[in-house]
This record gives C-alpha cells, structure tokens and sequence, in this order.
C-alpha cells in the first residue's frame, strides 16, 4: 500500500513546479507511477519487442546518402565522384575529330591548340532546383593542384577586341549559347578557379558542351603541363552531385604525341625478360650510333635523307619588340624549312616546303626598318 506521506510529498512537489506557469495542476498517485513503469519495463524485456540496431554503416549512409559534396574553401578534386540515385555521366560522341584524337587505351584526349571538341554529359538531376554543368582545366599532379592553369601571355595577346577583355586568361572556352565564366586569376579554391557553367534544363537527361582550347600544355609551368577537364555537376548554391575526370593535352602534332605515349606505355608495361639480349648486356656501355651519311656532289658528306615528313599547317601570330629581331626569326623558319627541303626525297612535299619558304621571304621584304643607321648586325632591340 502506498504510503499517504509520500503522495501529499509529490503533490507538494507539484505544485511547486507548476506555480505561475499557467498549466493546471495535477494530483500524481505514486502508486500510479510505479505501475506505469513496471508495466514500460515488462514490455520492453519482453520477447516481442525487438530494439532497432544501429551500425556504422547504417549511421554513415543515414548522413551522406542525400547529401552532396560542398567543395567551398577546397582546392578542385581529380577523383571522379558518383552520388546515389543522381546518375552523371561524360562522354565523347566522337573519338576523332578535326584537330583532336581519343586515346581508348590512354583515356586522354590529344588535340591541337584552337581546336574545337564536343562532350555530352548524361544526367538525371532532382526536382525542385536549379542545376549546372561546370568544365574546369586543372592539373593532376598532386602538389601543383593548389596552382590555377592560366593561359601564357603570348597567346592572351592574340585576343583582340571587347569580348575577350574579361577572358583572356581563360584557357577553356565555351560554344554553348547559353553560358558563364566565372573564377579569376588568382583563385586557389575550387570555387574561385577559371572555369564555365553552362545551365541545364529542366527535365532534361542529357546535355552537349562544346568547348575550345586556346593554350597548349608546353606554354604552363613544369608542374602543371599534366592537365584534366574536371566536369562537375551542382547546383545553384554550389554543392556537387557528381564528378568526372577527363585526361587532355593540348599540343601542336596531337596525333604523333598520342602514339609517343602509347608506345610509352606499351613499353613500361613489357617485364624484362631474363637471359634476353637486353639483359645481358645491361649496364654496359651503349655505343654511339653512327649517322649514315652519304657522299655529296663534291665529295663532302651528308646526312642520308628522310624519307617522309608530316607537314599539318599551323598558323601563329607573334608580337615582336622591333623589326630587326622579327628579321631575325624569320630567317630562323627558312632556314628551317630549306633544311628540310635538303632532306626529302618527296617532290611534292619539296614543292609544299618551298611553298613555305617563299611565303616567309615575301613576309621578310615587306619589313622595313626606320633607324637605317644602325647595323644589321647591332645587338640592339
């Protein structure tokens, strides 16, 4: 039986508590209580009631499963990123194009400067949001990644007009009809890095980004030459729902530099084999290899001709600090190419290469220089 001093005491205690609070009192029987908390204490000991488990991998899917990646104050990632349920997703509709070629076996992208190429990006975004599509150069290796990729100076000065004042340091440029360029120079974070978003539209599953490229990897710094398009997919207040990496040069004979690093590859893969020719003689020594040269029309000795030669045209502007110095590099190129006309045996490709050459000395001859008195051979700018 309950004890009567007991119950006046939690009344008592009641009242207190629920003194200028406004709520109505209650009259507490302990005896009620202790039933109550028997009867709690029963069923969950009981063998009907199963408590729920909880595990680490449970507790870590509950927290990031519908969250996305927020990359602010981060520098750009190259590890590609998928989030549950958000399917994202970059590919090439065409492997080789004008000016660029994929490399299946490398899954890098060669192409050549000012060359234009196609990316469709596949995605199913969420309802409810705004979502873009972002293309940004970065490098992959890992401790120049905390340096932007800008374009060099001789090529900003190739940008000519108002519509380039704002880009000219941008190496990656867009052909969308719809789209932004966001970043600046000195942005270290993946959010103030040079980069373009393009929009996308609602309830759409797929989306074609055409981009340009208007710098080569040879014009970056050493530490920066190896390069990737990182395409991200977010939404409006930043947050990422996917990830994609695309490995990319930039050069001048795309297709040659391809099949360098291919045969690179190839040959690193190769295990040396024991007992073979190489091994053998491994350590030793390796004689120099002697030019074949061949007998001149005077008896003087030549280097043996080149059978074929890859002409692709390429066409530069550069900016010079005086007429004689321009003088100058224009002799350089026929000289060049006059030493490449001695060494085919093509007469077609002999008749292209002279092509060339005429060109550049008609170049030369429209020079003039306005201080006569001073020497050709001056050191002077």
């Amino acid at each position: 039986m309950a004890n009567p001093d007991d119950d006046e005491s939690i009344n008592d205690l009641s009242q207190d508590l629920l003194a200028g609070t406004g709520y109505s009192q209650i009259q507490l029987d302990s005896q009620m209580l202790v039933d109550n908390i028997l009867e709690f204490v029963t069923h969950v000991n009981g063998d009907d009631t199963v408590p729920p488990t909880y595990t680490q991998e449970s507790q870590n899917a509950n927290e990031t499963t519908d969250l996305p990646i927020d990359p602010t104050g981060k520098y750009p990632s190259t590890e590609e990123y998928h989030h549950p349920g958000v399917p994202f997703l970059v590919v090439l509709p065409n492997t080789e194009g004008s000016g660029f070629v994929y490399s299946e076996n490398l899954q890098k992208l060669f192409l050549k400067l000012d060359s234009v190429c196609a990316f469709e990006a596949k995605h199913n975004v969420p309802g409810g949001r705004n979502f873009y599509l972002r293309a940004m150069l970065v490098s992959v290796v890992p401790e120049s990644q905390h340096e932007p990729v800008l374009r060099c100076r001789n090529h900003q000065a190739t940008d000519e007009g108002k519509e380039f004042e704002n880009i000219k340091e941008h190496v990656v440029r867009c052909k969308n009809e719809q789209h932004e360029y966001v970043g600046r120079g000195t942005g270290a974070f993946f959010e103030d890095r040079y980069a373009v978003r393009v929009p996308l539209g609602a309830d759409t599953v797929g989306t074609k980004l055409t981009l340009q490229f208007t710098c080569q990897n040879t014009c970056f710094n050493t530490g920066l030459r190896k390069t990737a398009l990182v395409f991200t997919l977010e939404d409006e207040v930043g947050h990422v729902w996917g990830r994609q990496i695309k490995h990319i040069k930039i050069c001048t004979n795309y297709r040659r530099d391809m099949l360098n690093e291919e045969k690179a590859k190839l040959v690193g893969n190769v295990p040396a084999v024991l007992g073979s020719k190489t091994s053998q003689h491994a350590g030793r020594p390796r004689k120099r290899r002697m030019h074949d040269f061949t007998a001149g029309p005077s008896g003087s000795r030549r280097p043996a001709r080149t059978q074929n030669l890859m002409i692709e045209r390429h066409e530069i502007r550069l900016v010079m600090p005086s007429v004689r110095m321009a003088k100058r590099v224009l002799d350089n190129a026929i000289g060049m190419i006059s030493a490449a006309v001695l060494r085919v045996e093509d007469e077609h490709t002999k008749a292209e290469l002279m092509h060339y050459v005429d060109t550049i000395r008609k170049e030369r001859q429209n020079l003039t220089i306005s201080n006569s008195q001073c020497s050709a051979d001056s050191e002077l700018l």
